[in-house]
């Protein structure tokens, strides 16, 4: 009898982990912590398959500290590229698939051929990934904004 009982304790243990697993696999994303009410500011990304590296260094020089940001509040969200291009919309997300949609209802004018490719990808964003201090917009592989919840 005991013999029996000793034998059923690695299955039961296994049972607990694959349920364990299981409950993990289904993480769902708390998108009021990620986006409502938090600002993020640009970083990085890739354009094209290229990397920014030098042109990061140029986004928060004096001149344009108040530029490269993205505010989400419930619903709605706005941002601003250089000279002041503003740009706002409504967005919504699922934390189970990680997708996100960004429909601009202002477009900023993106005087800047690098504005143009932020918007570019701002306005194609279908997916999302994001920790405590980052969140990065994908369009697709070659298209990534990386943000940063400090500039």
């Amino acid at each position: 009898m005991i013999q029996n009982k000793l034998q059923l304790i690695p299955i039961v243990c296994c049972l607990c982990l694959a349920i364990l697993a299981c409950a993990a696999c289904e993480n769902e994303d708390d998108i009021d912590e990620i986006f409502t009410g938090k600002t993020w500011y640009m970083n990085g990304g890739i354009i094209s398959g290229k990397k920014l590296n030098s042109e990061v260094q140029n986004f928060y020089t004096d001149a344009k500290t108040d530029a490269y940001y993205i505010t989400f509040s419930s619903q709605t969200f706005k941002g601003k590229l250089t000279n002041g291009d503003s740009f706002s919309g409504t967005w919504s997300a699922n934390g189970k698939k990680q997708t996100i949609k960004l429909k601009l209802t202002e477009a900023p004018a993106a005087s800047s051929p690098f504005d143009k490719q932020i918007y570019y990808i701002l306005a194609g964003a279908t997916s999302y990934r994001s920790g405590a201090d980052f969140l990065q917009l994908r369009k697709d592989g070659d298209n990534v904004l990386y943000l940063g919840n400090r500039r």
